[in-house]
């Protein structure tokens, strides 16, 4: 049985990049407008359509078709990205259900909105077109609901308009799958619905199993098997037969697309779990050369990660490779690794850590390229994962723990003499180098390193529970009249006594244990380590 409760909208930006610049600069509007990115056109406005220029098509060809079409450079996302984020925040004025779709489509669940405005608002009104017809309408009450839909659509591209001057196409339907591909049946900027009475009629009207937005190349490469090319043949599957090849779920899931159902909900977009730029170009074969433009993309990702105001963990370096074999095709590697989050303070790169930086991505660069060879790169792509959220530390154990994190980083990168390379996030917590002193040696002198201890706080702040023994306290110890503590001699003096009376105890306490242990040569069985401080930033031990 179908689900018709819900009411979707699926919003979607006309010529989104042509737009983009239209907008920044208004004498191009009446102009056919191409938006390159190296020799192809990736998009254009309309009037540049109407002379035959498509997506992706040769900029010589494009010229061809088209004289006088005007190209701007698309190739730096900067400004369409600033435009995307502003059309998803104003779509959060009317629900927090909203799911990002690339940098020019959303979907809303406008479901609840509906039902608030449907006692409010003239519910007999249509706004825009409808697919199929209106004979023998649904009387579950989704006509009525979807009706609202519609006008909640117009309402948001009028607002989108107003305040961005963006034009925007709109589908209205009971699901994602529908509204995605009833949006397009009447563009640009027009909204149109379908009704559940004609979704048969609308998934026929695809005519090619390609066309259902949800099934890949491979999988109709894999259905054109079995001589199922068009949507009706995958109707007419037995579910049986698909699973033999598909798996009963995948199987499952063809089919009801097929028919039009789709009951995924539409998921609230949080903050990109991934923020990278990549930059195709002609072939480079310098390894100054490839440094200089890691280092300009470097900058340009620090923009964007600073705009989305949380710090990277880890950072991943793209290589496209010439293939002389084969001109037509070229292989993409990928490294990447952990790096220390202290790099990042402020969300501002200092020199010595652009430096630090610098020295990850080529040692990742020479770990995918043999320098010592020739080769060619056509494309470089540098992304950062595995965010944390910037906490405000003062006065807190983090902040303690940190106080000193650049000097004390174990990522020191600087010595060009190691043996080992940076490691693989797959593999370790942390970047390092052989010739560095470990973590462990570096605690036993009182120097904590917990970068990726943070990550952990950041993640389960419930684990800052420890930041309560009293580091927030504004009484000195002569207040409380705390006695001198002895430093154990495997512990730095100054970084010790730093430590509030109580934490020294604890150290204390757990050094004199083991000086015990050791001793009374005791080894007929193992206790178990106390749960202190010490042991935690110790762990790996």
């Amino acid at each position: 049985m179908d689900d018709h409760s819900r009411t979707i909208i699926h919003i979607d930006i006309d010529c989104f990049y042509a737009q983009v610049e239209m907008v920044k600069n208004p004498s191009l509007v009446h102009q056919p407008l191409g938006i390159k990115q190296k020799n192809i056109v990736v998009t254009s406005n309309y009037l540049a359509r109407e002379y035959g220029v498509t997506k992706c098509m040769l900029i010589s060809e494009a010229k061809k078709v088209c004289p006088n079409l005007v190209l701007v450079n698309g190739e730096d996302l900067y400004d369409y990205r600033q435009y995307s984020y502003k059309v998803t925040q104003l779509l959060q004025n009317y629900t927090d259900l909203v799911e990002r779709l690339g940098l020019d489509e959303n979907y809303l669940d406008v479901t609840k909105l509906v039902t608030e405005k449907q006692n409010s608002i003239n519910n007999g009104n249509l706004v825009g077109y409808f697919y199929g017809n209106t004979d023998l309408l649904c009387e579950c009450g989704c006509t009525e609901r979807l009706k609202v839909g519609t006008q909640i659509a117009q309402e948001i591209r009028d607002l989108i308009y107003k305040e961005l001057k963006l034009t925007t196409c709109a589908g209205i339907a009971q699901n994602k799958l529908l509204a995605k591909i009833v949006c397009t049946k009447n563009k640009p900027n027009k909204q149109t619905v379908v009704f559940p009475n004609s979704v048969n009629e609308l998934m026929l009207d695809l005519n090619l199993v390609k066309n259902i937005p949800y099934i890949g190349n491979a999988t109709v490469e894999q259905l054109s098997n079995f001589n199922v090319k068009t949507v009706e043949e995958l109707q007419n599957c037995d579910v049986n037969e698909l699973a033999k090849v598909f798996g009963i779920e995948k199987a499952k899931n063809m089919l009801d697309f097929s028919f039009g159902r789709d009951t995924a909900p539409v998921k609230k977009t949080g903050k990109p779990q991934s923020i990278g730029l990549e930059d195709s170009c002609r072939a480079i074969t310098a390894e100054r050369e490839i440094e200089s433009k890691l280092q300009q993309l470097l900058l340009r990702l620090m923009v964007l990660v600073k705009e989305d105001g949380r710090i990277p963990k880890t950072i991943k370096l793209t290589v496209r490779k010439f293939n002389n074999s084969n001109p037509q095709s070229a292989t993409r590697e990928t490294r990447q690794c952990n790096v220390n989050t202290a790099l990042f303070k402020d969300l501002e790169l200092t020199e010595a850590n652009q430096a630090k930086l610098m020295k990850i991505i080529m040692t990742l660069f020479r770990k995918v390229v043999d320098i010592k060879r020739s080769f060619h790169i056509t494309l470089l792509g540098l992304s950062f994962t595995k965010f944390v959220e910037k906490l405000s530390v003062r006065n807190t154990l983090v902040s303690f723990l940190t106080k000193d994190i650049e000097v004390q980083s174990f990522i020191d990168i600087a010595n060009q003499n190691s043996r080992s390379p940076v490691r693989e996030a797959s593999t370790s917590s942390y970047a390092y180098y052989d010739n560095v002193d470990s973590p462990e040696s570096l605690a036993k002198r009182g120097r904590f390193f917990v970068a990726d201890r943070i990550a952990e706080f950041s993640d389960s702040p419930i684990k800052l529970g420890v930041a309560t023994l009293r580091l927030n306290s504004t009484e000195s110890p002569m207040d409380l009249g705390e006695k001198t503590v002895p430093c154990p001699p495997d512990n730095d003096e100054e970084v010790f006594r730093a430590l509030p009376n109580d934490l020294q105890t604890e150290v204390w306490e757990d050094y004199r244990r083991k000086r015990e242990r050791t001793i009374g040569n005791s080894k007929s069985f193992k206790r178990s380590k106390p749960n202190s401080i010490l042991n935690y930033l110790n762990k790996e031990k």
